[in-house]
């Protein structure tokens, strides 16, 4: 793909809790297998190697059965304020690159992923993915400061990187 024809989603949510907890969501494996994916979608299992140079991989359940796989490398890691990485979808297809930065913000914390190197397609499909992500995302905090042990989110909340 020609760096013309190359794409480029953002998408930007303030949700309630703290960068510490919202970054620990995307990097420990525990937590991240229970909210990544679209609405209707469940990680069936996932590996998260969290460096540099490390990667990373999850297998999705979509709701009407089918099996959806993706998997990257760490591209940058700088808690809790951005992570870098990979996207591959398409095995015999180029990488696309998504940022995830994590700011303060009025409310809690503002998330914004940027997914850049897509075609118009993929575009479309990841501006919908990545907004129903950060849905998962948000019923997935919500329920952490709801039930921090239940979640699992309790080892974060000890660390004193709980939601507020």
């Amino acid at each position: 793909m020609s760096p013309a024809a190359e794409k480029t989603v953002t998408v930007r949510r303030t949700l309630r809790g703290t960068r510490a907890f919202l970054f620990s969501a995307w990097t420990d494996r525990a937590l991240f297998a229970q909210w990544f994916g679209p609405k209707g979608w469940s990680v069936e299992a996932c590996t998260l190697d969290c460096r540099v140079g490390g990667a990373w991989q999850a297998r999705f359940r979509r709701g009407d059965g089918s099996r959806v796989a993706v998997r990257g490398t760490y591209l940058e890691i700088a808690p809790p304020d951005r992570l870098v990485f990979t996207w591959e979808a398409d095995p015999t297809g180029p990488a696309s690159v998504v940022t995830v930065a994590f700011a303060d913000a009025p409310g809690g914390v503002e998330i914004a992923i940027t997914h850049r190197k897509l075609g118009t397609a993929q575009a479309v499909d990841m501006d919908a993915g990545w907004n129903n992500t950060l849905d998962a995302l948000e019923t997935f905090a919500a329920g952490a400061r709801a039930d921090p042990v239940a979640i699992g989110s309790d080892r974060a909340l000890r660390r004193g990187e709980g939601t507020t």
